[in-house]
């Protein structure tokens, strides 16, 4: 599906995944481990729309006075898009990081978001937001009242999981080759959307939204990669999206919800299915870990819940992903 991409061809899906919630207005975050490819889609996609005369600004440690002056630039845009590294770093203290996600909510469900004391006044007709975010940093995420208020029901979490091995390339490499294979096709929108494609939507932020996202998605995913592949494409990104499923646990308790995450299995899981038999010496090094111990404690998570398997080989451990789990057989 994502063949003319080349060296950068896992990239491709997240990026592409990106720029059509921008272009939907529909704000997403892309979880992976450090050095998953986060940063490298967040730039390609500032780097496409500004090539294609998009309003974009990437924004990182946003105090109150750069708050006002992203109001500012907000004056006179119809259509926007704010990208972000790392959400984790989005705002100088945690006020702002709850106020940025109260802001993107509000401005991608109803096109306002009005606060005098601030003095912030932004009325768009679509804002696109793509942030990075660890799997770590979800936890905290999660447990947060502005995630129950503003963020849960209208982000979506896209979960970076390789369809297939890849080597590391080179960052301004992958963003070059990401922007230049990505063009709009012609094309027309007459295709039904898989239902395993809205029930991964639902599972994220309720079925009567799921069904208000899904046309839109789809519609500027189909922009992107033609008819002829949408059903495949939007079953294979339903997978993504349903792996929250066993990413997140989220109880009732007796003060609220119990929430929990496999970040640590997650991240076994990533390298696993970008790294061919990656080895128990590998992960450490993908990890960035300084023992073994660590790494056991991680796998063997991993391996409780299904996620990989091992073979011995050589006197060594070789990890396997389980495929099943991205919609491989």
């Amino acid at each position: 599906m994502f063949e003319k991409y080349g060296r950068a061809e896992t990239l491709a899906p997240s990026f592409i995944w990106g720029l059509a919630c921008c272009k939907a207005g529909i704000p997403t975050f892309l979880v992976a481990p450090p050095s998953g490819g986060k940063s490298t889609v967040i730039f390609a996609l500032q780097k496409w729309l500004t090539l294609n005369h998009e309003p974009v600004k990437l924004v990182s440690r946003l105090n109150l006075r750069g708050m006002k002056q992203l109001n500012g630039w907000f004056k006179k845009k119809r259509y926007a898009t704010i990208l972000n590294e790392d959400y984790a770093l989005i705002g100088s203290s945690d006020y702002i990081v709850e106020k940025m996600g109260e802001i993107i909510g509000s401005l991608s469900y109803s096109g306002v978001f009005v606060d005098d004391g601030l003095g912030v006044n932004i009325k768009v007709d679509r804002l696109g937001f793509v942030s990075g975010i660890q799997p770590l940093w979800i936890e905290n995420l999660v447990k947060h009242p502005v995630y129950a208020t503003f963020i849960r029901e209208k982000f979506l979490r896209y979960y970076l999981l390789p369809y297939k091995p890849s080597e590391d390339i080179d960052d301004l490499e992958a963003q070059n080759i990401l922007v230049q294979n990505t063009k709009t096709v012609k094309t027309t929108y007459d295709f039904e959307i898989p239902s395993i494609f809205i029930s991964g939507l639902a599972f994220q932020v309720g079925l009567t939204r799921a069904k208000m996202y899904a046309p839109r998605i789809a519609r500027e995913i189909c922009r992107f990669v033609g008819k002829e592949k949408i059903e495949d494409v939007l079953k294979f990104y339903s997978y993504r999206l349903r792996f929250e499923q066993l990413f997140l646990t989220r109880e009732l308790g007796d003060k609220g919800f119990d929430v929990s995450v496999n970040w640590e299995a997650y991240h076994v899981l990533y390298w696993a299915l970008r790294v061919d038999n990656i080895t128990r010496i590998d992960l450490m090094t993908r990890l960035g870990v300084s023992s073994l111990r660590s790494v056991e404690r991680a796998t063997n998570k991993a391996i409780a819940l299904g996620w990989i398997s091992y073979v011995w080989n050589g006197g060594e451990k070789h990890f396997i992903p389980n495929r099943k789990l991205i919609g491989g057989e």
